[in-house]
């Protein structure tokens, strides 16, 4: 194993059973709580609006069921284990790639055991995405009926913009059709991180972080504008970490 923190999310819509999958999470030094849903449609706009690494998802949710949004995230990078008090689904779940299948009531021990299943896949999946991570140099994107390849280097930071993103480089600037989530999980980790549901940062261009007295944050940016960049309260403890400060 390594020392590596994995961010998770909890789709549950019963209180006690939420507060059980807390306590649980929080017992595994590999894991940190990222969100908590209750109900599928607010589950999908936490999906859409951030990167985890895990998910532990009941099925029997309101708005949305937990298989629908299976069938819509499963591809991704990443990954999810059930949690439910119904065999039936589980054939199901597994054709769509799901880790694990936990039925309640379950155990800690068994819990563990599910996430130590997890742990290595996403290490695994960490290990081929840091390979194919170093050698990315170019983002391909469709702007105005053209494609172009940016050169990761050129690129400040990314905004989202209703459902399109406009990307920032030292260039120009240039509008997609891509959301901001599906630009993230085409970027290096290590070098692009999420500082707000709306924008995207290269790292390398980051001069300061300031902190108001209000309680938030802010980021500028070295380019010729010198941008300033708000900080969302749920990413401010990650870009710390990024930055090593």
């Amino acid at each position: 194993m390594d020392s590596s923190t994995y961010s998770v999310l909890i789709i549950e819509d019963e209180y006690p059973a939420r507060m059980l999958m807390m306590d649980y999470v929080m017992n595994c030094s590999e894991l940190k709580l990222a969100g908590m849903a209750e109900s599928g449609d607010k589950a999908l706009n936490l999906l859409q609006e951030k990167k985890f690494d895990l998910v532990f998802m009941d099925i029997n949710l309101p708005a949305v069921n937990g298989m629908d949004i299976l069938r819509k995230e499963h591809s991704k990078s990443t990954f999810f284990i059930i949690t439910t008090a119904y065999s039936e689904h589980a054939v199901d779940a597994f054709d769509l790639d799901a880790t694990d299948y936990l039925l309640k009531p379950f155990s800690f021990e068994r819990f563990r055991k599910s996430v130590d299943k997890a742990l290595r896949f996403l290490q695994e999946s960490k290990q081929t995405n840091s390979s194919k991570e170093e050698k990315k140099t170019h983002l391909k994107i469709q702007s105005d009926s053209a494609v172009f390849l940016l050169p990761l280097n050129d690129i400040h930071f990314i905004s989202a913009n209703n459902k399109s993103c406009v990307v920032h480089t030292s260039q120009k600037d240039y509008e997609t059709s891509k959301l901001l989530k599906e630009i993230e999980e085409k970027l290096p980790s290590e070098r692009f991180i999420r500082i707000h549901k709306g924008f995207l940062v290269n790292l390398d261009f980051v001069t300061s972080l300031r902190y108001d007295k209000g309680g938030s944050y802010t980021i500028q940016l070295k380019n010729e504008d010198e941008t300033t960049l708000p900080v969302g309260r749920s990413f401010a403890q990650n870009l710390k970490e990024a930055l090593k400060l």
